[in-house]
């Protein structure tokens, strides 16, 4: 069973645009290697979600930690960032 723990995460606004970036760390806490892992980042305003992007990890051994981010585009900050209340973001699928 996979094993993944995120931690340090943040919802900003992008330095080099009005987009929003999710940035953080995933631990791989299992006994497996993997060549790629793919996550999920859902944004939510209140109880409804309003963003549900995918994002990759590459090469993430046994009982290492690395830092991902993800710019989701079609959100604009100035519009809906300071209303995000809170987000989920999980491991899907890796190999």
């Amino acid at each position: 069973m996979r094993n993944f723990d995120f931690h340090n995460n943040k919802v900003e606004k992008d330095k080099f645009s009005n987009a929003i970036i999710v940035t953080g760390e995933i631990t791989n806490l299992g006994g497996k290697n993997y060549a790629t892992i793919a996550g999920r980042i859902v944004l939510f305003v209140k109880n409804t979600p309003i963003s549900n992007t995918i994002f990759t990890v590459n090469g993430l051994q046994s009982g290492t930690t690395k830092s991902f981010e993800k710019v989701v585009d079609e959100l604009d900050y100035g519009q809906v960032g300071k209303d995000i209340t809170h987000h989920e973001i999980y491991v899907e699928s890796g190999f």
